[in-house]
C-alpha cells in the first residue's frame, strides 16, 4: 500500500494503525530510507544525532509521545523507542510530522506500509 499526499498518507496511517492494534501485529511505515516500526502502541525508529535533536523538538509538541526507558538505553546506538498510547488519528498525525520534520521528507513523499 502506498500513498503520496498528506491526506492520503494520514488515511493510510490511521487504517493501518487500527488494523495493527486489532490483529496484534507489528507494521512498518517507510518513506525512502527512513522507516518506523509500530507495534502495540510502541514505535521503534532509527535516528542519527541530528535526527534525534529534531525528534526531541517534535516530542515537545506531541506531549503524549514519550521516549521509552530503559528500552532506548539498552538498544543499539541510534535506535529509539517511543510509547504511543493515543488514538489512531493522533498517532497518524505524529507519524506524518515525524517523516516530514525529523526525517526531512518533502510534502509529496511516498509512504509505504507493510508487515515487519
Amino acid at each position: 500500500m502506498a500513498a503520496d499526499s498528506p491526506g492520503e498518507r494520514r488515511q493510510v496511517l490511521v487504517q493501518r494503525i487500527v488494523e495493527s492494534r486489532r490483529r496484534s501485529e507489528a507494521t512498518v511505515f517507510r518513506a525512502g530510507d527512513a522507516s518506523v516500526e509500530y507495534d502495540d502502541r510502541r514505535l521503534r525508529l532509527d535516528v542519527d544525532p541530528d535526527e534525534r535533536d529534531r525528534l526531541d523538538a517534535l516530542l515537545s509538541a506531541y506531549h503524549v509521545f514519550k521516549i521509552k526507558q530503559p528500552e532506548t538505553r539498552k538498544a543499539a546506538e541510534g535506535v529509539c523507542y517511543l510509547s504511543a498510547v493515543t488514538d489512531a488519528k493522533h498517532a497518524a498525525d505524529f507519524l506524518e510530522a515525524l517523516f516530514r520534520e525529523v526525517y526531512g521528507r518533502p510534502e509529496g513523499y511516498e509512504l509505504r506500509v507493510g508487515p515487519v
